[in-house]
């Protein structure tokens, strides 16, 4: 079977299930979506072995129960976001929002120089990007997913018009323009880069990482504001805006420092609610082919 074909299928698979859970009210969707999640991702292991030794890699101390509640949590926790994105009604999930240093963003903005809003895949991300395009210009850089049919449902028909979508291949231009206009540039900085990031230190570990949020501040001078998106023990979420960082603070040849100073402003988030990360993305894999 081609792969055109084999991403076609699967497609179809997923409106035909899409239906059907359609037939059930809201919270019961999340209930059989989060419990699927933990189903197939832990308990048939759908990258948990990933998971399982980055967990043990950055958080060596804690016990194999520990470490089992954790990575159940994450899936449970992916499969909620799963709801939110295909089934959940924006303008509700709106409403469960609230924010902490909203002003530090408004700041940014202020200064008429467009905004990086860097990020890390935590909490429900999508939806922190959307909210924000309520209010200003906002732009999100996306990765281009495998299925082809997945990748335009979700982005295309799934994201509110109100956000400009890019994809990360040859997402400079774009992103230099879109900061002329004093957009809101979301991007996410804890994806592996292998062979074309540079190395800098992530949760306390070496790691490829993009340079590309720092060599866009510096050439535009667009301050850099830290976000992260909190889901809350009642199904709420919580954006939070870190101070900006002013790309003047930084001459050329720290780059690699700003990625470090801008990551150490999220990790913190991670430590202290690790369930919330996506431990199945291979973050340090690569990282000898980093440039140092």
């Amino acid at each position: 079977m081609s792969k055109k074909k084999k991403s076609k299928l699967e497609f179809i698979s997923f409106k035909i299930f899409e239906r059907f859970l359609n037939l059930f009210p809201y919270f019961v969707i999340r209930k059989i979506i989060s419990s699927l999640f933990v189903l197939i991702g832990y308990n048939l292991n759908i990258r948990r072995t990933v998971a399982e030794n980055q967990l043990t890699k950055i958080f060596s101390k804690i016990s194999k129960n520990e470490k089992k509640n954790i990575l159940k949590k994450m899936y449970r926790h992916l499969g909620f976001t799963a709801t939110e994105v295909y089934f959940g009604n924006k303008n509700k999930l709106f409403k469960t929002v609230s924010t902490n240093g909203w002003g530090n963003l408004e700041e940014a903005i202020s200064l008429k120089k467009g905004v990086i809003l860097a990020s890390i895949h935590f909490g429900n991300w999508q939806l922190a990007g959307e909210y924000i395009g309520q209010f200003h210009k906002t732009s999100v850089i996306i990765k281009k997913q495998r299925n082809d049919y997945f990748h335009d449902y979700t982005y295309r028909q799934k994201t509110s018009e109100n956000v400009v979508l890019i994809e990360q291949k040859n997402a400079l231009r774009s992103v230099l323009k879109l900061l002329k206009e004093n957009f809101v540039v979301a991007i996410m900085i804890d994806q592996s880069a292998g062979k074309n990031g540079i190395m800098t230190d992530f949760l306390g570990y070496p790691a490829s990482t993009y340079i590309g949020a720092a060599k866009i501040t510096i050439k535009t001078g667009a301050p850099i504001v830290p976000a992260i998106a909190f889901r809350n023990e009642d199904g709420s979420h919580n954006f939070i805006f870190e101070k900006m960082i002013l790309p003047e603070n930084f001459s050329k040849d720290e780059e690699p420092k700003l990625m470090e100073h801008i990551s150490q402003k999220l990790e913190k988030y991670i430590w202290k609610n690790p369930e919330q990360w996506f431990w199945v993305h291979r973050r340090w894999r690569g990282v000898k082919k980093a440039k140092k």
